[in-house]
């Protein structure tokens, strides 16, 4: 019996139903935890409240009635220079010199202008503007308990401000490229159970057209594999039919074992580009737009490996 199965057709419907009928729900465990990337924005908005003053009064002597405008440049911009770094580096972009040179200049000023703000915001309080650097280091001993653990925490905020400003912006730039990959918390519970899904709704297909069990189980099985390590990144978690195929259930489709779905994702991408000659030299958005077009699953970060790994090979060959 010549019996044939649309694997495309199968695969939306399934998908379709799953996602509908049996996809997991948020927990409030699962909210709180997808949340926590985003409390970085409240580092960044935090950091920037106490750094914004100390910036603005140095800078005041410097320009006098500007000085309000100086954190938006210098605390915005390491913001802007850490973020750019990372964004970069998960796209593989070189990086001009002059990025390099304003993020050294722009923390080294957010040290300067923090530690002297604070600083100067501690001697004040304490009543020690009168005195000289070197006169304060000397009574250092003498002065109240609070007085020193305030002096000690003004030299500290000159450092903790400028490389917290550095850890928000790479923090934003993490979830700017979370944002972009487009998976999300259904999409990722798919990939882990398409492979059974899809096998049984297949299973039951071939049942349904007259074919014994044993040849509906073992054509599903290879119809399925093939079809999913053509293109899908999922890791396949075989059902135990209790037939000779029960002894492969800690493989994937792709003959991996469950853990290795990354491993499944690359092949897909590296067959696609294979498919597709010069897609390599594109940049990483414009590859996933192309194997999102074609439905091929794959993240920025195992794109950016694949391409690293075929520009390697080029360059091994040329040396």
């Amino acid at each position: 019996m010549d019996t044939q199965i649309d694997m495309e057709t199968v695969y939306r419907h399934e998908r379709q139903r799953w996602m509908k009928e049996e996809a997991p729900r948020r927990s409030f465990r699962d909210i709180l935890t997808g949340s926590v990337p985003y409390w970085i924005v409240l580092v960044a908005l935090v950091l920037y409240g106490l750094s914004a003053p100390h910036t603005a009064g140095v800078f005041d002597k410097l320009t006098p009635g500007w000085g309000f405008i100086a954190p938006i440049g210098v605390e915005f911009g390491l913001l802007y220079a850490a973020f750019r770094r990372r964004l970069a580096q998960a796209e593989q972009e070189h990086l001009h010199w002059t990025l390099w040179a304003l993020e050294i200049l722009l923390f080294l000023t957010a040290m300067l202008v923090n530690g002297a703000g604070s600083f100067s915001s501690v001697i004040a309080a304490i009543e020690l503007d009168t005195l000289s650097f070197a006169a304060i280091i000397e009574g250092f001993g003498n002065l109240p308990a609070t007085s020193q653990a305030a002096l000690i925490m003004a030299v500290l905020s000159a450092f903790i401000i400028p490389i917290g400003a550095l850890v928000a912006g790479d923090g934003l730039a993490a979830l700017a490229l979370e944002r972009r990959s487009g998976i999300d918390f259904r999409e990722n519970r798919w990939q882990e159970v398409e492979f059974t899904v899809i096998y049984r709704a297949v299973f039951v297909r071939y049942l349904q057209h007259g074919l014994p069990e044993r040849d509906a189980r073992q054509r599903a099985f290879a119809e399925v594999r093939g079809y999913l390590g053509r293109g899908s990144s999922s890791g396949v978690r075989l059902l135990s039919a209790g037939s000779g195929q029960t002894g492969q259930s800690e493989q994937g489709a792709n003959g991996h074992s469950p853990n290795g779905k990354n491993g499944a994702v690359k092949q897909g991408i590296r067959a696609y580009l294979d498919e597709h000659p010069g897609l390599d030299q594109q940049s990483i958005n414009e590859v996933l737009s192309a194997l999102k077009t074609a439905g091929v699953h794959g993240g920025r970060t195992s794109v950016g490996e694949v391409l690293a790994e075929r520009k390697e090979r080029v360059t091994s060959g040329q040396a």
